[in-house]
């Protein structure tokens, strides 16, 4: 063989030379060893010369050999057969040497570690390992994996399989993915005479016994799994393609396919599940079926747009009792956000974006509160949901690029949004707004007297320009998952009229007089337009303040923050990511992108600094907004250009004149900033806007809870390191028999999650005692937080062994594997099926 390992042939070769022969002749009669004579005579350098004896050049080789000294031993080497008795002018010594002969085949099998038992196998394909790369491809797997059933082996080096531990199941997957008409693999199997026993294993496996199409056998795996998980009768039109005297093995192979697939970077289920769908022409099998039917299998994407169209028209109707097989629509995109493609963009982004959508209906169902201090309770307690509700809304809808398939629900939420909570939260909130009637601890402009100036250490302040409410509760709840963090406390603060930045950022410094000339507020008389004039008013109060943008600190190392913030006992940080964004009418659709990166990066820059032993932060912001992402209409707009004002822009005017026109309320700017300023601000009691120049979807500088109720996030955090770990899972059943191929687990999730305890994610599947999946895997999402019930941490999973002779004296394997950092738990169970095939036992 060209290539082989020489190490056997070498030391056969130095105990022939251990004889009394000066020469040992070596005829090969294939030339397998050819290309091996300059390492062999490396190899034998300090026992013999190597001669090489090329067909043709025997008188010349046997000079050679004539001159050579009687005490050097001799390897001749000649890559050809040993010529017949009359032609073969080196007879003479050949009759008074040794001869040698390598078995190339039973050193391959020895080289490769195979068994005796496996000398045939090695024989029958000695053009497969006539290859290096094959050889060594081949030489990774462990033979548990493939000694019954040794042309596997060939077939997982053909197909590239990267794990030691095989099963055919995982080559099946990769022949699948590949072109399923005109398979690369297939045509190398057949070359390499194992695609017979490829067919033979499809056919063994799972009762394929048709015709030797991949296109064919794919769509029985699909159609077989859709009927099981329906639980309906195999229709006979389809017979063809009816797999389920082996269901089980179709189950566990179409799970653990499935399962790998959207884990991976690329869904190559959906894939195959497009070429079958085409293939058998599905929409003419299953346009007639029950939606309860349809939505009890994730076979075919097909389902799922059956379910979201079913979803979409129930919306339509704001029928929101309606039910999919017992499940409301809440719980019904649950279940399907756990099935295959509820795991895939953009059926994933759209299930979610139809949750959102499904909770804004419901709670445009409920009515405003009409008292003042009630509204805001309502609001902050839980009414800010609605905002969150359809900022993922839009989000999910922009980052699918805007679907056609779902403009009806579009239209609706933003009527529902605008019409049915915006127009009737802002008409109830501006009837009985008063500011002069608002506590002054709730008054942005006392924000620095009532929490910063009590402090004794060091406190930090972060300002994200237009940070709602409703996003620094998501905030809230993403710091809430990390150890690092000890306390948080959630209030918020009202911000003054406009609710602008040239307002907001003022009104958060430490001041006694605040006074708006033109569009700045000064403070005590003095500018706050930029971070030098806040720092000088800052440190005005308390010499040890400064000011930083949050950017500069993104990048900074540890040692650099605790230089700037050394001797430092009151620190702003600034943020400017969504008003930049949204602020401008090319960019402001992105302002719901902008709002997610910016709870991603104050998170980010809290547990930093953290580590730069600064424990103590208020979240906050100068003012919020309002969005809505349909086109504004004639009648969403105000005109006051009659009116003489010294600002004014889509949500606000400030004038001395007075305005008494319906849909228009005020506040006097004198109530506003405790001063004498004889002037008033002009808002639009409702979401409408006053004609102006500017972005028209986002506004900011009315009168709305939206826009005026501002954050005060509190959050402390650990000072020492902190020990944190993720959510257990243990079983609840105490048997350890199993006696179905239908596996029924209950586990609970140990502890809530908490500020130490994560969230996981589990993979559940059973293995057998070498190792082998012999099972489909199911996930386990462990989520649930500290308002759960013990019951509702309990999860109940199915899953489906394959269809095999299983030893009773053997123990398989429940596998509970965290999917974040790879830790397993395995717990023994006994295998005691005594009908193959069997179905209906509980362990």
């Amino acid at each position: 063989m060209a290539d082989v390992d020489l190490k056997q042939v070498v030391e056969s070769l130095k105990n022939k030379f251990q004889g009394r022969y000066q020469f040992i002749f070596w005829y090969d009669n294939d030339a397998e060893f050819e290309d091996n004579i300059e390492e062999l005579s490396t190899d034998l350098e300090d026992i013999a010369k190597v001669v090489v004896l090329q067909p043709g050049h025997q008188l010349e080789t046997k000079i050679k050999l004539n001159a050579i000294d009687d005490d050097k031993k001799v390897l001749v080497y000649s890559p050809a057969a040993q010529p017949i008795l009359d032609e073969n002018h080196l007879r003479d010594m050949v009759r008074y040497s040794d001869t040698f002969t390598a078995d190339s085949k039973e050193i391959l099998r020895k080289d490769l570690g195979l068994p005796e038992s496996m000398r045939d196998f090695v024989a029958n394909h000695m053009d497969f390992f006539g290859n290096k790369e094959r050889r060594n491809a081949f030489a990774t797997f462990e033979l548990s994996s493939y000694q019954e059933n040794p042309e596997w082996s060939i077939m997982a080096t053909i197909v590239k399989l990267k794990t030691p531990l095989f099963s055919f199941f995982d080559i099946l997957q990769v022949i699948m993915t590949a072109n399923l008409n005109d398979n690369e693999y297939l045509a190398q199997f057949e070359k390499f005479n194992v695609l017979d026993t490829f067919w033979d294993t499809v056919k063994y496996e799972f009762n394929y016994n048709k015709e030797h199409d991949l296109v064919k056998f794919s769509s029985a795996m699909y159609l077989t799994t859709t009927f099981k998980q329906m639980d309906v009768q195999f229709p006979k039109s389809l017979s063809e393609y009816d797999l389920s005297e082996k269901v089980a093995n179709v189950q566990t192979f179409m799970q653990q396919f499935g399962t790998k697939s959207y884990q991976s970077s690329g869904d190559t289920y959906s894939d195959v599940e497009a070429a079958v769908w085409a293939f058998i022409n599905g929409g003419s099998i299953f346009k007639d079926m029950d939606i309860n039917v349809i939505a009890k299998s994730d076979v075919f994407k097909y389902f799922d747009w059956l379910v979201l169209n079913w979803i979409q028209d129930r919306l339509g109707l704001e029928d929101l009792d309606a039910q999919i097989n017992g499940q409301l629509i809440d719980v019904l995109i649950k279940k399907r956000s756990d099935m295959h493609f509820g795991h895939v963009d953009p059926i994933k982004s759209y299930y979610q974006m139809m949750k959102m959508a499904y909770f804004i209906v419901l709670m445009s169902q409920d009515e405003p509160e009409q008292s003042f201090d009630n509204i805001v309770g309502s609001y902050v307690d839980g009414g800010f949901e609605m905002d969150t509700y359809y900022r993922k809304f839009i989000y999910y809808y922009q980052e699918t690029d805007q679907p056609e398939e779902f403009e009806k629900t579009k239209l609706l939420i933003e009527d529902v949004y605008v019409n049915s909570y915006l127009d009737k939260q802002l008409l109830a909130w501006n009837k009985n707004f008063h500011f002069d009637a608002i506590s002054p601890r709730k008054l942005q402009r006392n924000f620095y007297k009532n929490y910063v100036e009590p402090e004794t250490n060091r406190i930090v302040v972060i300002i994200s320009d237009a940070f709602r409410f409703e996003a620094a509760k998501e905030l809230q709840d993403e710091l809430g998952k990390s150890s690092q963090v000890s306390e948080q406390k959630m209030d918020y603060m009202i911000t003054g009229l406009p609710s602008v930045t040239y307002m907001g950022m003022p009104s958060l410094l430490p001041n006694e007089t605040l006074c708006l000339d033109e569009k700045k507020l000064l403070v005590d008389g003095g500018e706050a337009t930029d971070m030098k004039s806040r720092e000088k008013i800052l440190q005005s109060a308390n010499q040890d303040s400064c000011t930083f943008p949050l950017d500069d600190l993104k990048g900074a190392s540890t040692k650099d923050i605790r230089e700037w913030f050394a001797g430092k006992q009151v620190v702003y940080i600034y943020h400017n990511q969504i008003d930049a964004i949204a602020d401008n009418r090319k960019t402001e659709d992105d302002v719901f992108k902008a709002t997610e990166e910016t709870i991603n990066d104050i998170k980010k820059l809290i547990l930093r600094l953290r580590s730069s032993s600064i424990n103590h932060f208020y979240v906050t912001a100068d003012h919020g907004y309002i969005y809505r992402d349909a086109k504004l209409l004639p009648e969403d707009k105000i005109d006051v250009s009659h009116v003489e004002n010294d600002a004014k822009s889509q949500r606000y005017m400030i004038t001395s004149e007075t305005i008494d026109e319906p849909g228009i309320g005020s506040q006097k700017l004198s109530d506003i900033l405790n001063n004498n300023d004889d002037r008033s601000v002009y808002y639009p009691t409702t979401a409408n806007i006053f004609k102006s120049a500017g972005s028209y979807n986002y506004v900011h500088g009315g009168s709305s809870p939206q826009e005026m109720i501002v954050p005060l996030l509190e959050v402390k955090s650990n000072k020492g390191k902190t020990d944190e770990e993720d959510v257990k899972l243990s079983i609840v059943s105490t048997s350890n028999k199993i006696t179905s191929l239908e596996v029924k687990v209950s586990l609970m999730q140990v502890t809530p999650v908490s500020a130490t305890v994560k969230p996981a994610v589990y993979s559940l599947y059973f293995v057998d005692d070498q190792n082998q999946l012999i099972s489909g895997q199911v996930t386990v999402n462990a989520n649930k937080g500290e308002d759960s019930t013990v019951q509702d941490r309990i999860f109940s999973k199915q899953i489906v062994l394959a269809d095999r002779t299983y030893d009773k004296s053997k123990k398989y394997y429940l596998v509970i594997k965290n999917t974040r950092n790879g830790v397993v738990e395995s717990i023994p169970y006994i295998m005691d099926i005594t009908i193959p095939g069997g179905f209906g036992f509980d362990i």
